[in-house]
């Protein structure tokens, strides 16, 4: 038989109000019949109309009632309610309950599902032991070695406080469900437990008590008599009387439960209709509860943020903090600017170390000097690759200032390198880099297992800033762009910082891209530069004995130069297939080939 519990803001203001399947019974302060709840002024004389179907127990306010009836948060006119769920009207909360026996037979453990009006109800019973246990949870948490310990001293705190509590325990889980076999109990991470002293024998938590807080994600209570003979679905000691658990959201898929039960001898109530007497204590371990529950949610918090500061720049976290993080990795297209890094050298220094420690520590300051100049210029770190580093622009939101900022980065790079090699000891001395940066269309975002917080970016910009990395080293330079990104940063940088080298078709690239240097030393005197630019315009015209007059008016020792007199050496001119075009072969030598044959 289902029943209507009713338990008002003071003592001895409760009633207990027996449903029937079918039956309809009004509801009020002094209804002509049904359930009364005379203490409540703000009850009108008949407010509601009960009735019971098919195991639900539906509410529906009357005209006459002058105060709303609050259903969770809301006020609502009509609702139904399924057993454990409650609704509120003035200061009076009302439980419908079930009375339907366990499915193995034995008498049913009353359970209440108290919310926070239910929590509020009732002042703390001992503010002192509250306010004891709140100064105690800073320390608690700041001297605690790892999880394990913090629960240790929260059973500790938890018994400590909570008058009448005879045990505790911390549990963790990885889902509200309580995980897959069932059994919570034994699905729990993390499980530390303690009673107040040997009285207490063979205590194990409740599972079913566990099951219906996390499934409910609020806080729950049993009740059961002295000779109540239960199974071991409910709190498993013949000396306790009561047991109580709260879920603690923690992180992302993350909770603990804080368990604690014992007997109500210090209210001298054996009623299990009603869990009042206990709510001024359960209002303490409920406040502890949320106490850690906001302290670890702000240590995840800040574990993310500095996860999240190895691979982002300051701008892009303080784009991200704004969404839930799921939304702020989610996979978007768009332009991107990408910058391919590599340090020259390596493996020749691997095949030749004596010592691999201290090559290892020469790679991490190297990747480290990328790194901070990535995320100087507001770039993402995508990955690490040996002895390489990938950062792109463009995400999470467009920047239209990707490409400069992507020159930047690798100006600086360039240039942490370069004066380290003045500096024996300097850590990144006998290290140079090639760096290529392209900016095209890609996918960006969290790419690969959904529970890495690492993103990446897709698409063949990225084989494209990768291939001009590689053709740095034969053209000699540190720093080659793609068109795109010379095009949108030579207003910022200053056209003298950019210099065409020609036409390019990278493996694996089916159009041809227009190839820039930036400038890392002085640029070329005038006269020089106007030579030189010419040279490029004959060279992809196809008139080669041109370039190679204007080349020789070029320095010697300019790399770029250098490089184009290889091109046009020996040759009479370009092969009759000649489209202006360079090919660039995969293991990085450059042909006169070109796919337009």
């Amino acid at each position: 038989m289902a029943e209507l519990v009713a338990i008002g803001g003071g003592s001895n203001q409760q009633s207990r109000f027996v449903l029937a399947e079918g039956e309809e019974v009004l509801l009020g302060r002094a209804p002509r019949s049904g359930c009364a709840t005379p203490w409540d002024r703000l009850i009108s004389r008949e407010h509601a109309q009960l009735r019971m179907e098919a195991g639900r127990l539906v509410v529906t306010a009357l005209p006459t009632a002058r105060n709303p009836i609050f259903h969770g948060d809301r006020p609502s006119s009509e609702f139904s309610l399924s057993p454990g769920q409650q609704f509120r009207i003035g200061e009076t909360n009302f439980f419908f309950e079930s009375g339907e026996p366990t499915d193995d037979g034995q008498p049913v453990v009353a359970e209440h599902v108290l919310g926070d009006e239910v929590l509020t109800s009732e002042r703390f019973s001992n503010p002192a032991s509250c306010l004891h246990a709140l100064c105690k949870m800073p320390e608690l948490i700041a001297q605690s070695r790892d999880d394990a310990h913090l629960a240790e001293q929260v059973v500790d705190l938890l018994l400590d406080t909570i008058r009448g509590a005879a045990a505790a325990a911390v549990m963790q889980f990885d889902s509200p469900a309580g995980g897959p076999t069932g059994d919570p109990t034994a699905d729990a991470s993390l499980m530390r437990w303690d009673c107040r002293d040997a009285s207490v024998v063979r205590f194990r938590p409740s599972r079913r008590l566990i099951a219906a807080a996390l499934d409910r994600q609020q806080s729950v209570v049993h009740l059961w008599a002295d000779d109540s003979e239960v199974d071991d679905n409910f709190t498993l000691n013949n000396d306790l009387d009561w047991a109580f658990c709260t879920p603690i959201p923690v992180g992302p898929g993350e909770w603990w439960c804080l368990y604690v039960s014992g007997q109500r001898r210090f209210a001298g109530l054996r009623e299990v209709g009603s869990p009042q007497d206990l709510i001024g204590e359960l209002r303490t371990a409920e406040l502890v509860a949320r106490f850690l529950g906001s302290v670890r949610q702000v240590r995840s918090l800040e574990q993310e943020r500095r996860q999240m500061r190895q691979f982002f720049s300051p701008a892009v976290i303080e784009q991200l903090a704004d969404r839930s993080l799921d939304d702020a990795l989610a996979p978007r297209s768009g332009p991107v600017s990408v910058l391919f890094c590599d340090v020259r050298g390596f493996s020749r220094k691997v095949e030749a170390a004596g010592d691999l420690h201290a090559l290892l520590d020469q790679v991490s300051h190297a990747l480290s000097a990328m790194t901070r100049s990535i995320l100087k210029y507001e770039g993402v770190i995508a990955d690490f690759q040996g002895d390489a580093a990938l950062g792109f622009w463009g995400w999470p939101s467009d920047n239209d200032e990707g490409p400069l900022l992507a020159c930047r980065a690798a100006a600086a790079i360039s240039q942490t390198f370069a004066a380290a090699q003045a500096d024996p000891a300097d850590p990144l001395y006998g290290f140079r880099v090639g760096i290529g940066v392209g900016h095209g269309q890609a996918i960006a975002g969290r790419i690969g297992a959904l529970e890495q917080i690492k993103v990446g970016v897709f698409g063949p910009v990225v084989n494209l800033a990768s291939r001009l990395q590689d053709l740095t080293k034969q053209v000699g330079v540190p720093i080659l762009l793609d068109e795109a990104t010379a095009d949108a940063a030579r207003g910022p940088l200053g056209g003298e910082s950019l210099r065409r080298l020609g036409r390019f078709r990278p493996p694996g690239v089916d159009s041809a891209v227009g190839v820039y240097t930036l400038e890392s030393a002085a640029p070329l005197p005038t006269a020089h530069r106007q030579a030189y630019d010419a040279a490029v315009a004959a060279l992809e015209q196809g008139d080669w004995t041109a370039a190679a007059d204007l080349l020789s008016q070029t320095p010697p020792d300019d790399p770029c130069s250098v490089f184009l007199r290889e091109v046009v050496r020996g040759a009479d001119g370009p092969p009759e297939s000649w489209d202006g075009v360079l090919s660039i072969e995969r293991q990085g030598s450059v042909s006169f080939k070109t796919d337009a044959t």
